[in-house]
C-alpha cells in the first residue's frame, strides 16, 4: 500500500475516533461530516504537502471543580490528534512506569488512588511502621512547558521508534511540530465575556504566557505530551535516586518512605528541584507536604490510609449538595445520585452515604461489595 492510501486509512479511523470521543454537536463537525469522505481525501492531501496547521477553536472559562481555562479544538485537529497519539502512544505506552497514572489506558484517578495505598501498606507493613508520604506539584506545569525541549523530547522518541527514518517518521515529526509550536491564543475565539477570566490567575492562562511557552489543556496530544516531557522526571526518581514507591498524576507526585528515611529523601528533593529546573518547570512552594500516613493523604479526591479510603472533602461535599437540592428543591437528577453512589462505592463510603441518605429521609443500601 503506498503512504498516500495508507494515510488516508489511519486519517479515517483516526476520524471515527474523534467522532466517538466528541460530544458531535459543534458546528463545524457537522460541517466536516457532510462530506466527510472528501473532507478526509483533502486534510490527507494538505498533511502530504505539509500545508496542513492547526486551526482556531474556541476559548471559555469554567468553574467545576475550579475555575479554569479551555481551548476547544476544532475537529479537523481532533483528527490529527488522534492519529498522532495512536502511532506516539504505541511506542511510548510500555516505555512508561507503572506509577504515571494520568490519561493511560487501564490507569487514571482510581487506580493511582488504590496504588498509593498498596505503597502504604507496602512501607507500613501494614500499619505497624511509621510511614510518611512526601507529595509535590509543578506549578503551572501546561503554561510552563518549554516549546523546544518539549520538541526535542518529542524527537528523543520518535528517533528511537522509527531508527532507519522513513515516510510516517517524517509526517509525525511533522505534524508534532506543527502542534507544539501553534499559536492558540492568536485570533482565538472567545465564548462569553474577557471578564470571564478576571477569576483565573495569570500563570494558569496562556493568554499570559510568553512566546514559545503552555500548551493547552485537555487535547489528547497534550495528554500524552504531558507523560512523555515528565517520564525524564519519573525516571529520575525511580532509576536515580531509587525511591521505587513513587507515583505520579499529571504534576502532582509522592513518595512513600519509612519516617526515618525523611532527612534523606528532603536532601534527595534538593536534586529534584535541580532537575526540575533543568527540563524548564518549578516547584510549587505552596504544594509541598511530609504527611504522616497514619493521618490519610489527600489524593486524587480520597483521603488514602493503609487499611481504607474515604472520598475527599470536596466529593463528599457536591454529593451532600446534589442530594439536598434534589431532596428539597427538585433540581438536578436521581441518576446523577447514582452515580455518586457508584462512584464512592470504590471508597469506605457507607458512612457519608447514611448520613446523607438518613438526614434527608431517604432508606439508605449498604454497598453490598466492600472496596478491597
Amino acid at each position: 500500500m503506498i503512504f498516500h492510501d495508507y494515510l488516508y486509512q489511519e486519517l479515517l479511523e483516526a476520524y471515527y475516533k474523534a467522532r466517538v470521543g466528541g460530544k458531535r454537536t459543534t458546528e463545524d463537525e457537522h460541517r466536516f461530516e457532510i462530506n466527510d469522505l472528501e473532507n478526509i481525501f483533502r486534510l490527507r492531501d494538505a498533511i502530504i504537502a505539509h500545508r496542513y496547521h492547526p486551526s482556531r477553536g474556541v476559548a471559555f472559562i469554567i468553574h467545576d471543580p475550579v475555575v479554569r481555562e479551555v481551548f476547544a479544538a476544532p475537529f479537523v485537529d481532533r483528527i490529527v490528534h488522534h492519529f498522532l497519539f495512536k502511532h506516539t502512544n504505541a511506542w511510548w505506552e510500555p516505555r512508561l512506569i507503572n506509577s504515571a497514572y494520568s490519561c493511560r489506558k487501564g490507569k487514571g484517578t482510581l487506580y493511582g488512588i488504590k496504588d498509593l495505598q498498596r505503597k502504604i501498606r507496602r512501607v507500613s507493613a501494614n500499619g505497624t511502621i511509621d510511614t510518611i508520604i512526601v507529595k509535590r506539584d509543578l506549578r503551572g506545569y501546561f503554561m510552563s512547558l518549554n516549546h523546544d525541549k518539549l520538541y526535542q523530547r518529542v524527537l528523543w522518541g520518535l528517533n528511537r521508534q522509527f531508527p532507519e527514518g522513513g515516510t510516517l517518521y517524517r509526517t509525525l515529526k511533522y505534524l508534532w511540530r506543527e502542534i507544539i509550536f501553534d499559536h492558540p491564543t492568536h485570533n482565538i475565539r472567545i465564548r462569553g465575556k474577557r471578564s470571564d477570566w478576571d477569576e483565573l490567575p495569570a500563570d494558569k492562562s496562556l493568554f499570559h504566557q510568553p512566546e514559545g511557552r503552555g500548551i493547552v489543556i485537555g487535547n489528547l496530544t497534550s495528554q500524552l505530551l504531558s507523560n512523555i516531557y515528565l517520564d525524564q522526571l519519573d525516571r529520575f526518581i525511580t532509576i536515580a535516586l531509587g525511591y521505587k514507591n513513587y507515583g505520579r498524576y499529571v504534576d502532582d507526585f509522592f513518595i512513600v518512605i519509612p519516617t526515618t528515611k525523611l532527612p534523606q529523601l528532603l536532601h534527595d528533593l534538593d536534586k529534584v528541584t535541580l532537575f526540575v529546573q533543568k527540563l524548564g518547570l518549578t516547584i510549587h512552594p505552596k504544594k509541598q507536604f511530609e504527611i504522616p500516613a497514619k493521618d490519610g493523604v489527600d489524593f486524587l479526591g480520597a483521603k488514602v490510609y493503609w487499611d481504607h479510603i474515604l472520598p475527599g472533602a470536596r466529593i463528599a461535599h457536591n454529593y451532600a449538595v446534589s442530594a439536598y437540592l434534589l431532596a428539597t428543591t427538585g433540581q438536578g437528577k436521581i441518576e446523577s445520585i447514582s452515580s455518586y453512589d457508584g462512584h464512592l462505592a470504590n471508597y469506605d463510603s457507607h458512612k457519608l452515604g447514611k448520613k446523607i441518605y438518613d438526614g434527608l429521609g431517604w432508606k439508605y443500601q449498604y454497598p453490598k461489595n466492600k472496596p478491597k
